[in-house]
């Protein structure tokens, strides 16, 4: 069986686990109750009255009061609460920018607060100098998701029908041209479709993990070798790309559905057998080598290498560490000071076996060397349990569904574990790539400097004159609807609206916050 990441390494990679752990020091008499408002993961239902709430209330006195809106409808909320001023305590992001919500007077600036009651928060500020990059203005109003154990997660990878590839008597593609060649010629051997995507995001690349960022391509901004930034879409990499999945459109290698096609549809699409090639998250390659081998018990997607790109380079982004602008507070909010004493609890030692383990005693227990672990009745309650680890991060309250500053993320995935040791879990995606993920070939996208009101604002205006222009363009140039040979006056058009302009107004910021810190 493949096994997780030890859990004593897990509790090792803490700030400063020493011996079995203190008891907290309530932080008030009285039960006081702070709110919170989440977006919904369907697949881990948010329970009130769970083990990280009830351990949370006996060693802290807060009584944390969690609201969870269904990710589709989480916008909506929120923006109705923004409008009546009557926010919860702390909530995640929503349709308002930070910027605006600033501006508005809608946010607690939590500067002066962390720097007198949040130690623990503080000194993640020290180990991640990046995160000033969040400030507004010089000032903190938002406080990240810090993952205090390790960072398994590679970002979106390519996998592939292995099996066919064998049959046919095809070496495993090395390069982006070579992929191209094996796709086709599969799909003329086997009278099955080819790239299986969904969205614009996962092909044009207008999410933060496509296939792009391997080929050398960016639809979005980011930052050269030499530090200064670029918006992707505008590059010649960019129009290579284009013509990469238009020639894969035109030798019927690309699934011609991409545009509309449903995260279930595509599941369907690749678990039928229909088609033979993704590149994404890697969470769904299991759920999709079961359904498919139900059809055919020899057919399997594996991960493909890292393909080198058409300048010679291997490359990727991979899930970030520590996951930013998570948690805001409202500026109405009628005890700011416990609140900042609360969160900075939650950043603490405690507060990450808290969200990771649950409540002491009930769900965990802490060993002779002062680490954490899984009750064995806790193991055997989910031993067998279908899609356990969501089942038990919903019993428990523990991970990523629920409040989880202090984010300790390998704990769960004890419950994701198998007897096949060919299960595609997260471990075996980091032993995939694992020479990649520590050389520096798989990287985390940089984090865009802090802006002034006025650059934040010009921004906004060129994005919201270019982005969907753009896809939908982009779509047209990939399926053929327009011609390729417009693509350069196209992309004259989206410097006309800004598009260069947008890159010029980050490097201008990129040097300010440089020099800020040299200060």
């Amino acid at each position: 069986m493949k096994k997780i990441i030890s859990l004593l390494l897990v509790a090792g990679m803490l700030l400063a686990m020493s011996g079995a752990l203190a008891e907290s020091e309530l932080l008030t008499e009285e039960p006081v109750t702070i709110t919170y408002m989440r977006a919904e993961n369907s697949a881990i239902p948010v329970q009130d009255d769970v083990a990280s709430t009830r351990q949370i209330l006996e060693r802290t006195g807060i009584d944390l009061d969690i609201t969870a809106v269904p990710g589709s409808d989480y916008n909506t909320r929120m923006t109705a609460l923004y409008a009546a001023f009557d926010m919860p305590d702390i909530f995640g992001l929503f349709n308002m920018t930070k910027r605006e919500m600033v501006e508005d007077g809608a946010l607690l600036c939590l500067t002066d607060l962390l720097e007198e009651y949040a130690p623990n928060i503080m000194a993640y500020y020290e180990q991640y100098p990046e995160l000033w990059r969040t400030t507004v203005d010089g000032e903190i109003y938002s406080l990240p998701q810090i993952r205090v154990d390790q960072n398994l997660e590679a970002g979106c990878v390519p996998f592939i029908r292995v099996d066919l590839l064998e049959e046919a008597g095809l070496e495993m593609p090395t390069t982006w041209d070579e992929l191209a060649d094996v796709l086709v010629t599969l799909c003329e051997t086997y009278d099955v479709g080819g790239w299986a995507a969904r969205g614009t995001g996962r092909i044009l690349g207008d999410d933060d993990y496509s296939w792009m960022n391997s080929f050398g391509a960016d639809f979005t901004t980011y930052m050269d070798d030499e530090g200064a930034w670029h918006l992707g879409m505008i590059e010649p990499e960019y129009k290579d790309a284009i013509l990469y999945l238009k020639n894969l459109v035109e030798q019927g290698a690309l699934d011609e559905e991409w545009l509309t096609t449903s995260t279930a549809e595509w599941q369907e699409k690749l678990s039928s057998g229909r088609f033979i090639f993704f590149y994404d998250n890697p969470t769904f390659a299991s759920g999709i080598n079961t359904a498919l081998a139900a059809i055919d018990p020899d057919a399997r997607f594996e991960p493909l290498p890292l393909l080198e790109n058409p300048y010679g380079e291997v490359r990727s982004y991979k899930q970030p560490t520590n996951y930013i602008d998570t948690f805001f507070v409202s500026a109405d909010t009628e005890n700011p000071e416990l609140l900042v004493q609360f969160l900075n609890w939650c950043y603490s030692d405690e507060g990450a076996i808290t969200f990771g383990y649950g409540r002491e005693g009930e769900t965990y227990y802490i060993d002779e060397e002062g680490n954490p672990q899984w009750l064995p009745e806790i193991l055997e309650k989910y031993a067998n349990a279908e899609d356990a680890y969501y089942q038990a991060s919903s019993d428990m309250g523990v991970n990523n569904g629920y409040f989880c500053p202090a984010w300790m993320n390998l704990t769960i995935e004890v419950f994701r574990t198998s007897a096949n040791p060919d299960e595609i879990t997260a471990q075996y995606i980091y032993d995939f790539y694992e020479e990649q993920l520590n050389d520096g070939t798989i990287v985390e996208r940089p984090l865009l400097p802090p802006l002034s009101s006025e650059q934040d604002a010009r921004i906004q205006e060129i994005k919201q004159s270019i982005w969907d222009l753009a896809k939908t363009e982009f779509a047209k140039f990939v399926m053929g609807t327009r011609p390729i040979e417009e693509y350069d006056a196209f992309i004259e058009e989206l410097v006309s609206l800004g598009a260069d302009e947008w890159a010029g107004i980050l490097n201008e910021a990129e040097t300010a916050y440089q020099e800020q810190m040299a200060a």
